[in-house]
C-alpha cells in the first residue's frame, strides 16, 4: 500500500505540465519627415546616423508572470529602427523647423 502510494505521489508529480508562453511585442513609431538644405547636408547626417552604435533588441520593459510548475508568461517590449532615427533628428534639427541644415549636419557628425 505504501509503495502504491508513493508511485502515484510520483506520477502525480512527474504528470503536472507546465504553461509557458513567452511573447515579444515590437514597438516602432512612424520616421518623422524632415527636409536638407543640400546634398552634404543629408549626406552628412546619414552618415553619422550609421555609425552611431544601434540598440537593436533594445528593451523597454519587460514582465515575467510565473506561478512555479504551473504557469509561466513573459512580454517584452522592444523599441523599433525608427525609434532611433527620430531621436537622431531631434538631436541633429537644433532649431527643430524641419529642415537640416548643413552647419547642423556638421554640428550633428562632430558630436558623434
Amino acid at each position: 500500500m505504501k509503495i502504491t502510494l508513493h508511485l502515484l505521489g510520483a506520477a502525480a508529480v512527474l504528470a503536472t505540465g507546465c504553461i509557458h508562453h513567452t511573447e515579444t511585442v515590437y514597438r516602432d513609431v512612424s520616421r518623422v519627415k524632415v527636409e536638407f538644405e543640400n546634398d552634404a547636408a543629408g549626406r552628412m547626417f546619414y552618415e553619422a546616423l550609421s555609425k552611431t552604435p544601434h540598440h537593436r533588441g533594445e528593451r523597454e520593459s519587460k514582465t515575467d508572470i510565473s506561478i512555479p510548475i504551473v504557469f509561466s508568461h513573459t512580454t517584452e517590449t522592444v523599441t523599433g529602427e525608427n525609434y532611433e532615427f527620430n531621436k537622431a533628428v531631434k538631436d541633429c534639427d537644433t532649431n527643430q523647423d524641419g529642415v537640416i541644415t548643413e552647419t547642423e549636419a556638421r554640428i550633428f557628425a562632430e558630436s558623434r
